[in-house]
C-alpha cells in the first residue's frame, strides 16, 4: 500500500498536480444505498414476460441511475432495457416505474409483501405500453435495506 501511494504522489507531482491539492484531498467513498432488484416470469394480457431489474431505493449518490434492468414480452418479439424510479410506499412493498428510451415499454412493477428468500415472491406488473397487466408468482425479489 506504501509503494502504491508513493507511486500516486509520484506521478501527481509529475503532471503538476499541487502538492496542498494532493495533500488536502479526502478519500472518495460511496455513500450507501438500498438495493432491491425483481427478477421473475410470468403471464398477462400481453402474454408470456419476464424482467430483471436492479434499483438503488433511497440513494444520496448523486451519478447513478435510479433503476436499471430488462423486460421481454415473448408474444410480442419485445426485449428491451428499461430505467426508472423506485420507491417504497410501506414496507417490504417496491414499486418500480420502468420505461425503454424509445417507448415500446413502459410499466409499473409491484412486488407483494412479506419478501421471501428465492423464486417464492408475488410480482404485479401494470403497463401502458405494451397495454395490459400481468404476474408472475415465480419472482425473486431482493433488498438489502
Amino acid at each position: 500500500m506504501q509503494k502504491l501511494i508513493r507511486r500516486f504522489l509520484v506521478v501527481a507531482l509529475a503532471l503538476g498536480l499541487p502538492a496542498g491539492l494532493i495533500a488536502g484531498a479526502a478519500p472518495a467513498r460511496a455513500e450507501r444505498s438500498e438495493q432491491v432488484v425483481f427478477s421473475g416470469t410470468g403471464n398477462g394480457d400481453f402474454g408470456d414476460f419476464g424482467f430483471w431489474v436492479w434499483c438503488q431505493v433511497d440513494s444520496q449518490n448523486p451519478y447513478e441511475t435510479d433503476c436499471n434492468g430488462a423486460m421481454y414480452f415473448d408474444e410480442l418479439h419485445l426485449t428491451k432495457h428499461v430505467t426508472g424510479d423506485s420507491s417504497e410506499p410501506e414496507d417490504d412493498t417496491y414499486q418500480l416505474d420502468v420505461a425503454s428510451r424509445d417507448g415500446s415499454v413502459d410499466c409499473t412493477l409491484t412486488n407483494v409483501p412479506p419478501i421471501l428468500q428465492g423464486p417464492h415472491n408475488t410480482v404485479g406488473v401494470s403497463c401502458s405500453s405494451p397495454l395490459g397487466s400481468g404476474t408472475s408468482t415465480n419472482a425473486v425479489v431482493t433488498n438489502n435495506g
